[in-house]
């Protein structure tokens, strides 16, 4: 796994191998990856590289209003135990 992170950081820093095909071809064939990994890389194939290397690529954040405030009636009364902040993993 540490060989396709090192392979896809230089990839991100050295702005050759994705302008030039030979070079992006050359560094990766090179690479200790295995076949299946480098005929993915090779074809660009996104959704076959997360598979292989199985990850999750969507990330959901969302949102929730927070409750209106009590009135002055309500907030004299005992009240049970609320929740204020909830959070979704």
């Amino acid at each position: 796994m540490s060989s396709i992170i090192k392979l896809l950081e230089r990839i991100g820093q050295e702005s050759g191998l994705t302008e030039s095909a030979i070079e992006f071809e050359t560094a990766i064939t090179e690479s200790n990856l295995n076949e299946q990994l480098k005929q993915t890389m090779l074809n660009r194939d996104i959704v076959a590289l997360e598979k292989a290397l199985d990850i999750c690529p969507d990330v959901v954040c969302i949102l929730l209003p927070a409750d209106e405030e009590e009135s002055e009636s309500e907030a004299d009364k005992p009240s049970e135990d609320k929740v204020d902040i909830a959070a979704i993993a």
